[in-house]
């Protein structure tokens, strides 16, 4: 069973570098010098849920901290929380199905599966720009794929965790 305190530790490092990274990856998250400013828009209940692209809604604040700006987008910060907690909780099913004895290399890797996608979900939005650089033909038939990639790392997410219930992984009341 993980229970170690350096194992809770990287299991939420790993998530909270995850999350970052996501926010970074769909254009709410930016490195660069910065002041310390906050600036929110006219407060409209339509601006919580206007869409920029798929599953990559508007924000409706702006937070400048020294060295990054992040835009506060109260939608795809609860997608980035859902997204990290599930990954945190797959990477603690899998670290905990690792150190039970009967666990083999492959129960190990395929206890991850749901990880994968969850990792790409957030070059979604990046993307098709990274296949018009590289100039791959048939672009089109590609950018309806793109849509699909958080709703399938979420599912993907909930199915490997469940899994990992079915072989043996503490409950989420453990965690603690």
């Amino acid at each position: 069973m993980v229970r170690t305190a350096p194992d809770k530790l990287l299991i939420g490092c790993l998530a909270v570098l995850y999350a970052l990274l996501y926010l970074y990856a769909i254009g709410d998250l930016d490195i660069g010098r910065a002041g310390w400013n906050w600036q929110a828009l006219d407060w409209q209940w339509q601006r919580l849920l206007a869409r920029r692209g798929p599953w990559h809604f508007e924000a409706v604040a702006m937070l400048e901290l020294s060295v990054m700006v992040l835009l506060i987008s109260p939608a795809n910060l609860a997608l980035a929380g859902v997204l990290t907690l599930l990954l945190g909780l797959n990477l603690h099913g899998a670290l905990a199905l690792r150190a039970n004895a009967q666990c083999s290399l492959s129960q190990g890797a395929a206890s991850s599966a749901g990880l994968w996608p969850a990792l790409l979900a957030g070059g979604a939005c990046c993307a098709p720009n990274l296949l018009l650089a590289l100039g791959i033909p048939g672009l089109g038939a590609f950018v309806g794929l793109f849509a699909w990639l958080l709703p399938l790392s979420l599912v993907l997410l909930v199915l490997s965790r469940c899994w990992q219930r079915r072989r043996g992984a503490p409950r989420v009341l453990r965690l603690l």
